[in-house]
């Protein structure tokens, strides 16, 4: 199993020009069961309730919502499954006005954007 706690924030970075970046980390293969998927799902439903909460724009005051990144970072290229449900899930995260990626390591542990 590759994400275990849907209601836990994994990593909460500041980028250089400013951005946010909530990180979703998957520790292992996303192994493409109903479980994973439900919970990537529920993951990041809570993340953009963090991203829209008071206590977001009190802890980041002057982060415009277009520099709010959900991040889904994977040990592995992700699966066919896993792409077509990342594109499903990029218009959902963008209608609330935040970005969503997907990073995967290559097999020589450079960090890749998945284009979605």
């Amino acid at each position: 199993m590759a994400i275990y706690d849907a209601n836990n924030l994994d990593i909460e970075a500041i980028g250089k020009d400013g951005s946010i970046e909530l990180f979703i980390i998957s520790s292992g293969k996303f192994d493409d069961s109903n479980e994973q998927q439900t919970l990537l799902m529920n993951k990041i439903e809570n993340y953009i309730g963090y991203a829209l909460s008071e206590e977001f724009k009190s802890n980041h005051p002057d982060c415009l919502k277009e520099k709010i990144w959900i991040v889904l970072s994977l040990d592995k290229r992700p699966s066919a499954l896993l792409v077509e449900l990342c594109k499903k899930i990029n218009p959902w995260v963008n209608s609330y006005g935040i970005n969503y990626r997907v990073e995967y390591k290559s097999l020589f542990g450079q960090k890749r954007n998945l284009i979605i």
